[in-house]
């Protein structure tokens, strides 16, 4: 309920007429105010007119201060985000996370937009994409096949074949000469209608076909989320010599996922022994041979990377829900790095780093914030057992400053601010092929910069309705596992591939003292893995590393796997 907010003059004569009421209470009438209480009655509705006018900015500074307290994701502005094509690159190309891309609105104001991961850009295409379901084959339209494909006429009506009973998504990619496809993305043009699709592809295994070809454990990747919604492609089985997402990950705040999260999809690096080609996989041959007729067997004589991406099998038709796939696609957002040194004694402790504390940009998030002698601030909430440390909070578009301390007491004189920035929502008027060049040295000059999509998304704050409706779902839930039924739900969406769990509840005698045990059974179809013992293993391990993190202290907890039949 809003409040009503009331003017001094309310305030005033209210105030008077109880004040009279408590003097008739008394046997004193009044017919006259005190011309010194009448001064002190204006006064002081002054004060409350001016206090009830802050109301809505005081619930917001103690809403954010709650919300910094458990951790969550503070009330900020989201920057805009669209997709980007890097093209023209005939040697691979690395592109860092963060390269400028310029863009131009149709009102002329100019808007940065930052890549949002490293990315490798070369001559590889993808030359044929394929879609299996309901036991046909056809191809993909949304795909540029080469002239010598487009010659063979093929076939675009679906073709008999089994290959299971989950549908999958096959890609062929040529991959650039001496150099295979590790650092590389993908994107996926899906239909408006195509969520299942995209929330599929968010969890879904991928596997790259092996020399023989054959899809197996070494050629199997995951999807796990990356920085502004990306999906950065790991090795179920690591390589000796691979290296580790650790190492890969960019040091900075990761941004919250954007307007087309889930569609960008970051390819591993591929160690020697993982740069798999293939003429074709097994299977494939007969249904590619009735689609292509006879030249079929011409076409394919050359070793490529073949990826087959499995869905689950209640999915909508992928021939219609995928527009198109292309490679060198990769997400970029609408934000900057703004670096200032705040000297205390001129500027004061409390600087300003939105638009609602005065500026001309939005915030998007902190970066880093160091002292003057290179040590970090800390945030308030934060637990330290340093006395002289600085600490810093954010309330009303304004950056709160506790200034450091030396080891003497004296307090330090500066600190040095790194934020992430972002024009907010006005960002969102970069329509399709006004993101125009990208900042890059040496080999940047011969790229082309495309934005098939408008940027979309940003917004300039979050209102205190939706952010009050974020924090009372967060208290809810907290991730915590405390009854049956918490833990049932848990186990049952950890992943989609598990079929049914069951839970069982025991007390054992371990160590001389009795404990409670759960144990958990879930059940799962051998036909939804590419190799069933390897893969099963895995699943079983990483639930049960999950639900130790999540449930209660001093309980034992065990997951097993059984098999059922499809």
């Amino acid at each position: 309920m809003p409040y009503q907010r009331a003017t001094a003059i309310e305030i005033d004569s209210k105030m008077r007429e109880d004040f009279r009421k408590r003097l008739k209470e008394y046997g004193v009438s009044a017919e006259t105010t005190d011309p010194v209480l009448a001064v002190l009655f204006r006064t002081f509705a002054q004060q409350l007119e001016n206090l009830y006018s802050d109301t809505g900015r005081i619930r917001l500074a103690l809403l954010d201060e709650l919300i910094a307290g458990l951790g969550i994701e503070p009330r900020k502005a989201r920057p805009a985000q669209a997709v980007v094509r890097i093209l023209g690159a005939s040697a691979p190309v690395h592109i860092d996370a963060g390269a400028v891309l310029r863009s131009q609105s149709p009102t002329g104001e100019r808007f940065n937009f930052s890549t949002d991961a490293p990315v490798t850009v070369s001559g590889a295409q993808i030359i044929l994409a394929a879609v299996y379901e309901k036991n046909t084959l056809r191809l993909l339209p949304g795909v540029e096949m080469p002239e010598n494909f487009l010659a063979a006429r093929p076939a675009l009506d679906p073709v008999k074949v089994n290959l299971g009973p989950n549908p999958a998504l096959f890609l062929v990619v040529q991959p650039p000469p001496k150099e295979h496809l590790g650092g590389h993305s993908v994107y996926f043009d899906l239909t408006p209608d195509a969520r299942p699709v995209q929330e599929a592809l968010g969890s879904e295994t991928w596997c790259l076909a092996g020399p023989q070809g054959e899809f197996s454990a070494p050629g199997i990747l995951r999807p796990r989320p990356a920085n502004a919604g990306l999906r950065r492609l790991e090795w179920l089985v690591r390589a000796a010599t691979a290296a580790s997402s650790e190492e890969l990950q960019d040091k900075t705040p990761m941004l919250p996922p954007g307007f087309y999260a889930g569609r960008v999809f970051l390819l591993p690096a591929f160690p020697p022994e993982r740069q798999f080609l293939c003429t074709m996989p097994r299977g494939l041959e007969p249904p590619l041979g009735r689609i292509f007729g006879r030249e079929a067997q011409h076409l394919f004589s050359q070793p490529r990377a073949w990826i087959k991406i499995t869905f689950p099998r209640d999915i909508p038709p992928l021939h219609t829900a995928v527009g198109g796939v292309f490679l060198h696609a990769i997400t970029a957002s609408n934000v900057e790095c703004f670096n200032q040194t705040i000297v205390f004694e001129k500027q004061g402790t409390a600087i300003p780093i939105s638009r609602e504390g005065g500026t001309d940009w939005q915030l998007v998030s902190p970066l880093s914030i160091i002292g003057e002698n290179d040590t970090p601030y800390l945030d308030e909430m934060a637990p330290s057992t340093d006395p002289n440390v600085g600490r810093y909070a954010i309330r009303n578009g304004r950056i709160e400053i506790t200034p450091a301390r030396w080891p003497d007491g004296r307090p330090q004189s500066l600190v040095n601010i790194r934020v992430w920035i972002s024009a907010g929502e006005a960002a969102n008027q970069v329509g399709p092929g006004m993101i125009t060049s990208i900042e890059l040295k040496g080999a940047g000059s011969s790229l082309r910069v495309l934005n098939p999509t408008s940027a979309a998304g940003g917004t300039s704050s979050e209102s205190f309705a939706t952010a009050q409706e974020r924090f009372s779902a967060a208290l809810l839930s907290r991730d915590r596992v405390v009854t049956r039924a918490d833990l049932l739900a848990v186990v049952r969406a950890f992943d989609r591939r598990i079929r049914d769990a069951r839970i069982a509840s025991a007390v054992e005698r371990v160590g001389g003292a009795l404990r409670r045990v759960e144990r958990v059974t879930v059940a799962i179809d051998r036909e939804d893995f590419t190799d069933p013992e390897l893969e099963a293993s895995y699943l079983r391990d990483e639930l049960q590393s999950l639900l130790a993190s999540r449930f209660l202290h001093d309980i034992d907890l065990s997951v097993r796997t059984e098999w059922v039949e499809s």
